[in-house]
């Protein structure tokens, strides 16, 4: 099976950006004390998407459902995580 590059850099961006976001949400969580739901929320977006992208990559033979249902999810999460953001955003700043 030829896989074309793009598969493997997408996997690794995929799989570091979910480690930037779980260290983002602690780095938050140790200076200010807030958690936000919006870093956890985007960490699994970004699993989804590096999931699908390592059973391409791993050659097993997913249905184009699933794999479809997999990045669709990545993307509903996307799509919740910048609403947790907007709603965090908006709350007032407590002193």
């Amino acid at each position: 099976m030829d896989v074309p590059l793009m598969y493997f850099v997408n996997c690794g961006f995929a799989w570091f950006l979910m480690l930037l976001c779980i260290g983002a949400y602690f780095h938050i969580l140790r200076k200010t004390g807030k958690k936000w739901a919006f870093w956890p929320i985007f960490a699994g977006a970004w699993v989804m998407y590096g999931v699908s992208h390592s059973l391409v990559l791993s050659g097993v033979s997913a249905s184009e459902w699933y794999m479809t249902l997999l990045r669709v999810l990545g993307y509903l999460l996307v799509v919740a995580s910048l609403f947790s953001l907007i709603v965090e955003m908006k709350k007032p700043a407590s002193n």
